[in-house]
Formats: structure tokens, sequence, C-alpha cells
């Protein structure tokens, strides 16, 4: 969700609260009785840097697992709400036929992003819920534990750096025992946070410093490193390339997925099209992570229209064609 994001882009034309009011209608788990269920059937998949987020909209419909058949992608970034993990702000709902789609596309690097972590959660129940999800999932390993803290927690909870932190730590280590005490546990992968680029916190210039040893935790131990970067119309540049010197020198040994990307939110990079879709194969080539997941599959209620692969009539958007012929 690109709530927060949305405020310090101004340009896209839209206030903060109507794009929450929008969002928050956009994204209410349906009433509607689920579809009749589909038949899925298997293929091999593409490199992991052929990805997408799946829609944030309960259930997913016929055209967008259409559109994960044209793309056939070798990742995708669920919610953890989609596969039962309870929410309580009611955005985001249970999707039993998802859950079989990843079921049957278990060769897909499936990341799963823990929903919502709209604060400093308990480091303990949120171990839990990661532990738990693995139990009726153990083919999914990959954990997003957190969302643009620096944006999506609420502003008394986000006071500085120190603050996330000491948060992440907590949950590595709450993780990490229970990865050790668990039987079938020890598998669980944890991806640490990415943050919003270009947020008023300046993750860039002060935050990956201010959390390096944080970050080192995870990275030192196996687990990963999560990271959004979005461009202009015509301008693919690599927020990446604007982190901490210590940090770039690691992402090609680390686990690096680039779990949202594409166009900045501003009215001048327009509605997506092809060229958007050219935009994903460079990105895709340049940059240093082995997942590119462009969010996002389809937009609940064209909420994310300046993003969407599938628009909110079902109609693919020329930039899923480019992406499925010409990505990784």
């Amino acid at each position: 969700m690109r709530v927060a994001r949305h405020a310090f882009w101004l340009a896209s034309g839209l206030t903060v609260a109507a794009l929450a009011v929008a969002i928050a209608v956009a994204c209410v788990p349906r009433s509607a009785a689920l579809p009749a269920p589909l038949a899925f059937e298997t293929w091999t998949p593409h490199a992991e840097r052929r990805g997408i987020d799946l829609s944030p909209k309960t259930p997913l419909s016929p055209t967008d697992y259409a559109a994960l058949e044209q793309l056939r992608p070798g990742s995708v970034v669920v919610f953890s709400a989609q596969l039962g993990d309870g929410d309580p702000v009611r955005w985001i709902g249970n999707d039993p036929q998802l859950q079989r789609w990843l079921a049957v596309h278990q060769d897909v690097t499936q990341i799963v992003r823990m929903w919502p972590v709209r604060g400093p959660d308990d480091p303990q129940r949120l171990a839990r819920r990661i532990v738990d999800l693995h139990r009726r999932f153990p083919w999914i390993h990959w954990f997003q534990v957190a969302n643009e803290p620096d944006i999506e927690w609420a502003a008394s909870n986000r006071d500085n750096w120190q603050q996330i932190g000491e948060w992440t730590q907590d949950v590595w280590w709450a993780v990490e025992r229970l990865r050790t005490s668990v039987p079938g546990a020890a598998d669980i992968k944890l991806l640490f946070p990415p943050l919003a680029q270009g947020s008023p916190m300046d993750p860039e210039k002060v935050g990956y410093n201010a959390l390096r040893a944080a970050i080192k935790l995870y990275l030192n131990h196996g687990d990963g490193l999560a990271g959004h970067e979005y461009w202009d119309r015509g301008d693919v540049f690599l927020v990446e390339d604007r982190w901490p010197a210590w940090l770039r020198a690691r992402l090609d040994s680390v686990p690096f997925f680039v779990t949202e990307c594409g166009r900045r939110p501003m009215l001048s990079n327009g509605l997506p099209d092809d060229a958007l879709g050219h935009e994903l194969v460079e990105f895709a080539a340049r940059t240093r992570a082995q997942v590119v997941a462009p969010f996002i599959l389809s937009s609940p209620g064209g909420s994310f229209d300046q993003f969407d692969f599938v628009d909110r009539y079902g109609v693919p958007r020329p930039q899923l064609f480019v992406w499925s012929a010409l990505g990784p």
C-alpha cells in the first residue's frame, strides 16, 4: 500500500486523506460469493528476476490468473492476509483459491509480506505468525517482516532510526529462537524491510547507515534485504546506487530482493504503457537484485491505476506483454 508514499509525492494530484479513503474502500474484503474453483496447470517458471506483486484484493480474479499464465513469473510477492493470517484493518481477506495456485506453483519463489505491520508490533507475536504460516505452507521460505516503516508506521512510532533498528533486531532474534526450537522452522528466511525511497527520514543518506547493525544481523546469518525502487518515465535510475558504499558492496553476495518497482506516482509519468515494460526489462538487467517484482498485478477498484498490469476492468496493460516476452 502506497498511502504514505503518495503523501510526499504530491504531484500525483491526490491528497493523503482522499487516497487513504480510496484504498480503504477498495481493499475491504468483498462479501460476494467466491468464484467457482479454477483449474491451474503447471508450467516451468521463468527466472526470479521476472516477478510480480500480487494484488491486495480479495479474491484475485480469473483475469489475474490469466495474466499470471501469460507472465509465468519466477517470483511473486503475496500478502500474509491472503494466506489466512488475520487482518485487523479488514483491507485484505483470506484467498483459498490463491493458496491453491501457490501450492500448484511451488517452484515459483514466493515471498510473504507480513500484513499489516503498521507499527512496532510485538516481535514475539510476529515471529509466531511467521512460523505458523510456514507450518501451513512449508514450501514458502521468505518473509518480509515489515514494509517501509519510515512512512507506514504511525508518526508516534517512528521517531528515529534507532527505534526501527532495535525493533528489526528484536524480530530477528524472536524468529531465530523459533527457527532453532520448532521442528520444521529452520529453513525460514527473513527479509530486512524495504525503506521508502526519498522519504522525509532520508533513508539513502541517513537511514541505511543508522540501521547498519540491524541489516548486518540479517545478512550475516543468511537472511536477506528487500528494497523498493521507483524511477521516472524514460529515466531508469537505480535507487540502490544511492545507498551507502558498505551496503552496495554486499548486494552481489547476499539475498537482495526488489519487492516493489516501477514508475514513481507522478502525473508526468503517466499511466502504464509498453514503454514501462521496456523500462522494467532494463531495470532487471541492471539491478543487483535476484528478485524483481513490479508493483502491481492488478488494481483493487482502480486505486493503483498508475502501476497495474491488469486494469480495473480486467484488461491487460501493454507492459504485461513486454515484461512476459522480454523479461529475464
